[in-house]
């Protein structure tokens, strides 16, 4: 058939297909004056179309879930990030510390085995924690104590396969999608029992050699992962009939987060020889962190050509932050910096600021872990350090008005619900770098917890946290990054040499604020640019010193040198002060937090 000219490639729905196809044959001589519509050649044409319409649509869904820009199924995105070397985060069980003291009851010795079950509760339920690897304890004064175990949320299960290479192309694929792969061991049993290795998870080829006993973790479909071993050059390969043992723990994820309250399951009495069980005095160092769901398809989507770009280096800003939260699952983001950057101009150091799922500070084996990764794939020369991201607080202050008449609710339960609203747009919004708290859209998302409510006035306060440690000299400096009205500054309390101090902008015996009108606003300016310590030992006999300096540009507060004795009730001096925008940025490596601790809701009616 000869080409022509009136067919359309413009559009592929079905009732565009038709109509080309009628325009096509009404253009032919055989069927010039043919009745289409009320004919059987209307039949032919609809089958016709909807095949034509059927494949367009399958080729379309097939080039689509070929690239991971496009892709829309998990186990296509899986499959691209596979080709990148990308292995997406599965779930993060949830981590508490713990301190165990057993009163020795007669025992030499007292036996804490791997896998020994704790029962933990939250807000959302009660959950099972366990412990990680198996411990023996010695008695001192008259207990087995032990101090900082970590116990994680979830429950131990165990897949066997067995090594059959007549099998073509077998696979080793883990039953469970809820899986937490950092748990993951593997044992490997050889020689009908008589040989048997412990394999370690490797993650890259780097070292490995044909005799390295090492395993892989590859995501595989279903959201399930699967342990892939070597091919006798890169990484050992089991024998064949080798029995391949795989434990680890099914977890729920960030639901086990905030845990606290743990109780013993298993009776350690009995698995030491005792004839009861010994109960012991459990201390919470911390509740229940860390937990994160699976990565989802977007964040895959994101990470894996970065990953692939680093290549297991850390070269550039991107590549830092791409590595590590692909190694340490439970850190969300990472501002980096060079030591050129921070002030202090400490060349050859690059510095990682990471902030985790649940908000928490890393602790200080985790940031020595962290750096210790980093170190070998640092350029020569460079030094990581891992320091804590300045977190910006904002206090909210907002009175809500609701028509009691259109809502059986209380006062009580609209303001609950307000806070619960509060609470999403810190989760949706802020708690990341480079983030903004818009006033705006912060009252708009107040008005919308409840049809009932009408308005509200709401204002913000920012706090930053200036940490040091008693009776040591030391320089307070914080920056709020953001301009801060003058005569709002005010600090926390502490004492330095036997007195109460509280560190302010404001010196009622100087005269050096000036009001002006702008606009129809008052605008506050400050002839000065002195903090003063606030001596409030006594009440009614306040006195003022100056004690550094303040840019009210950029909210830089720095203070001369003091030797604090104590802090109320902080590790540290809070700083709070009033911005001069309605919207707050973060910069560099600030994240903004809406503070907990200072969140004030008033509800009225009409």
């Amino acid at each position: 058939m000869a080409a022509n000219n009136s067919i359309s490639l413009v559009s592929l729905d079905f009732d565009t297909l038709k109509s080309q196809l009628k325009t096509y044959l009404k253009s032919q001589s055989q069927f010039s004056d043919y009745d289409f519509d009320g004919s059987n050649m209307s039949v032919l044409l609809d089958i016709l179309t909807y095949n034509t319409h059927l494949n367009a649509f399958y080729l379309n869904m097939v080039a689509s879930e070929m690239f991971l820009d496009s892709a829309q199924l998990r186990n296509s995105v899986i499959s691209i990030a596979k080709s990148l070397n990308y292995t997406p985060r599965s779930t993060k069980s949830s981590r508490a510390l713990i301190n165990l003291s057993f009163p020795q009851s007669g025992l030499q010795s007292f036996s804490i085995p791997e896998a020994t079950r704790f029962t933990g509760k939250n807000s959302r339920g009660s959950y099972q924690f366990i412990t990680d690897e198996s411990m023996v304890l010695y008695p001192a004064n008259g207990f087995f104590t032990v101090s900082n175990v970590a116990i994680y949320e979830g429950t131990l299960t165990n897949d066997v396969f067995v090594v059959n290479y007549a099998v073509e192309n077998q696979r080793f694929i883990l039953t469970n999608e809820t899986i937490d792969t950092d748990s993951l061991k593997v044992l490997v049993s050889e020689d009908n029992g008589q040989t048997n290795t412990l394999f370690t998870k490797s993650t890259t080829i780097y070292d490995v050699n044909a005799n390295s006993a090492v395993f892989f973790v590859q995501a595989t479909e279903d959201t399930k992962y699967e342990v892939v071993f070597g091919d006798g050059v890169l990484g050992r390969r089991p024998k064949d009939s080798a029995i391949i043992y795989c434990s680890y723990r099914n977890t729920s994820g960030a639901d086990g987060n905030e845990a606290t309250n743990f109780i013993l399951n298993d009776n350690l009495g009995a698995i030491n020889g005792y004839g009861s069980a010994i109960i012991p005095t459990i201390t919470v160092l911390s509740a229940g962190f860390g937990g994160g769901e699976a990565e989802t398809i977007e964040e895959i989507r994101y990470r894996a050509p970065r990953y692939f770009q680093a290549q297991e280096r850390a070269i550039t800003t991107n590549d830092y932050t791409t590595i590590i939260t692909q190694q340490f699952q439970y850190i969300k983001n990472a501002y980096v910096y060079g030591g050129d950057q921070n002030g202090s101009f400490q060349f050859g150091k690059v510095f990682i600021a990471p902030i985790t799922f649940t908000g928490e500070l890393t602790s200080r084996a985790e940031k020595t872990e962290i750096e210790a990764f980093l170190k070998p794939r640092s350029t020569i020369g460079i030094t990581p350090v891992v320091v804590d991201p300045d977190y910006l607080y904002v206090g909210v202050e907002s009175e809500v008005v609701y028509n009691a008449a259109v809502t059986s609710l209380s006062a009580t339960d609209i303001q609950s619900k307000v806070k619960q609203s509060i609470d999403q747009y810190n989760t949706d919004q802020l708690t990341d770098f480079n983030t903004e708290f818009k006033t705006s859209r912060f009252e708009a998302a107040i008005d919308d917890s409840d049809p009932s409510i009408s308005s509200n006035d709401t204002n913000i306060v920012l706090r930053k946290f200036f940490r040091s440690e008693p009776f040591i000299r030391t320089s307070p400096v914080i920056t709020y990054r953001n301009q801060i009205v003058p005569g709002t500054l005010l600090s926390s309390t502490f004492v330095v040499g036997g007195r109460r101090y509280q560190y302010t902008d404001y010196n009622p015996n100087n005269n050096t604020f000036v009001v002006t009108q702008l606009n129809n606003n008052a605008v506050i300016t400050n002839t000065t640019n002195i903090i003063y310590l606030k001596d409030v030992t006594n009440p009614g006999f306040i006195s003022y010193q100056p004690a550094g300096t303040i840019d009210y540009e950029t909210g830089t507060v720095s203070a001369n040198a003091i030797t604090p004795t104590s802090f109320d009730g902080n590790e540290g001096i809070s700083f709070t002060a009033r911005p001069i925008a309605e919207n707050v940025l973060s910069s560099e490596n600030d994240v903004i937090v809406i503070d907990p601790e200072n969140i004030v809701v008033v509800v009225r009616q009409i």
